[in-house]
């Protein structure tokens, strides 16, 4: 049980992090200071700001379940990333820091008009609700095992706390929170690990052994011949190593190129070197941690292995291993660390939820509000509407949460919404800066739209009376369906491949 030393724990978490909205508000009289921090923020702040926002919840619980269900095959992931913030700081940060943008979808309308801006404001606010939903479903599942509450109430304890700083900092108090919740995310991952090593008769050797033993080391699922399961290139496999690695690439390159919420980082910096330093530092982050949370499930695997519990084997039976970290923590943990761990939950949902909250506001005052409904306004009105937008989406993400809250795996769901719509961003901003007269305003629009239904054709589990349509189409390749990671990479491939047959209009 939650002990009072716990409950003390969590209240200076909850009193630090309010107060840091608190502070960094004050300051907040414009809507470049709101939504842009002045653009002085230095970037080693903005660094860790953007790595704890990537993190969230899906990783803190949803990593740890994924290996413990199966492997480390999400390293592969880890390994495309590289290649995916490479690729955004070289290609993308410059244009946007030229275009001296507040959000990413004015550099649409900049390049190509304004139908490709409201498509491209369209995607980001659909796409990231829905996806923030999920990340704030994960955390509010951790916190309803440890503190046996419903799960819809834990998901509205969390959105009131992250409202009230989102709302009143503004993106000073995300990313100063973020650097808070950064150290307190990696220290309860790291403190888990030694103790649940501890724990065990064998100490680590017992880990690695029963480890090594089930194959929980494996990352690589891959074959050279095209009839075996593993084949590199099985586009039904979505352990294959093609579809890992390109997903892992495309995804990052959606992510932190064509998403308001991890670009809103980078532009706080004052000049786009020190934007591209703080995202390729987080590259070097990225590898150990994520070895790091794979370890944690790995662990908690061979834990309970030595160390059987019904309740486990109940989270096992029903592919609910998103819970067995939250129970491990409610169960096993001595008082004091069980609300240290909790407090790093907590801040796993609040590093992802603030930030999603802030971009879509920002999103909505610059793409919406200030171009349709009220164009001349004070900078005062605009933080007000601003901050009011902020309380808005964060009841709206608390409705998605309610509805995702009940899947087998929120780090997997959270992947394939950004599948199904990003890869027609990515398709879009890559025409927009490889090409000069390439991309037509309308024919964008139509482009991206097809781009989900070609995506949802060739991947969705069910397609109704088109799935005998797509089998023949697929039948060449000896699959019914593509695995949902090849859903970027297609989307991506069809927007920019159609898009650049079109001239831009003067």
């Amino acid at each position: 049980m939650v002990s009072l030393l716990d409950w003390v724990v969590l209240l200076i978490y909850a009193g630090v992090v309010i107060a840091f909205g608190v502070i960094a508000g004050k300051k907040e009289s414009t809507t470049e200071d709101y939504f842009l921090g002045g653009r002085k923020m230095p970037w080693i702040s903005v660094m860790i700001s953007i790595y704890a926002t990537s993190l969230s919840t899906l990783t803190f619980i949803g990593v740890p379940g994924a290996a413990f269900e199966g492997d480390f095959v999400y390293l592969q992931l880890a390994i495309g990333d590289l290649a995916g913030r490479v690729l955004v700081s070289t290609l993308l940060l410059s244009a946007y820091y030229k275009s001296r943008i507040t959000t990413i979808y004015e550099f649409l309308g900049k390049r190509f008009g304004p139908r490709s801006r409201d498509a491209g404001t369209g995607f980001f606010m659909l796409t990231r609700l829905l996806a923030s939903g999920v990340r704030l479903a994960g955390c509010a599942i951790a916190l309803s095992v440890v503190f046996d509450i419903p799960l819809n109430s834990a998901i509205i304890l969390i959105a009131v706390v992250a409202f009230i700083y989102t709302a009143l900092g503004g993106i000073k108090a995300v990313i100063w929170t973020d650097t808070l919740q950064f150290f307190l995310l990696l220290g309860g991952a790291t403190v888990t690990l030694f103790f649940i090593w501890s724990a065990m008769p064998g100490g680590f050797s017992e880990f690695f052994q029963i480890g090594s033993e089930f194959g929980k080391f494996k990352v690589f699922h891959v074959s050279a011949s095209p009839s075996h399961p593993e084949f590199f290139l099985n586009f039904n496999n979505p352990n294959a190593l093609a579809a890992g690695l390109l997903f892992g690439c495309f995804t990052t390159f959606a992510v932190l190129g064509t998403d308001q919420d991890l670009v809103q980082r980078m532009l706080t910096c004052d000049h786009v070197k020190k934007g591209q330093k703080a995202l390729l530092w987080t590259a070097a982050l990225n590898f150990p941690i994520t070895l790091l949370f794979l370890g944690v499930g790995a662990a908690l695997f061979a834990y309970y292995k030595v160390t059987p519990d019904a309740a486990v084997d109940t989270f096992i039976a029903t592919h609910h291993t998103d819970y067995i970290f939250p129970h491990f923590i409610k169960t096993v943990l001595t008082p004091g660390l069980r609300g240290l761990l909790i407090a790093a939950l907590l801040a796993a949902a609040m590093s992802s939820l603030d930030s999603a909250l802030n971009a879509l506001s920002s999103t909505f005052y610059i793409d919406i509000y200030k171009r349709y409904i009220r164009p001349e306004t004070t900078e005062k009105h605009a933080v007000t509407i601003s901050r009011y937008s902020v309380i808005i989406f964060a009841a709206v993400l608390a409705l998605v949460a309610m509805q995702c809250g009940k899947t087998e795996s929120v780090l997997w769901l959270g992947f394939r919404i950004f599948g199904y719509t990003y890869g027609a961003m990515i398709g879009v901003f890559l025409i927009a800066v490889l090409t000069e007269r390439r991309g037509n305003d309308i024919a964008n629009v139509v482009i991206m739209v097809t781009s989900v239904l070609i995506v949802l054709f060739l991947t969705a589990d069910s397609i109704g009376p088109l799935q005998e349509v797509r089998s023949t189409i697929l039948s060449p390749l000896g699959i019914e369906k593509i695995s949902w990671k090849w859903s970027i990479i297609i989307g991506s491939i069809w927007t920019f491949g159609i898009g650049v047959v079109f001239s831009k209009r003067s």
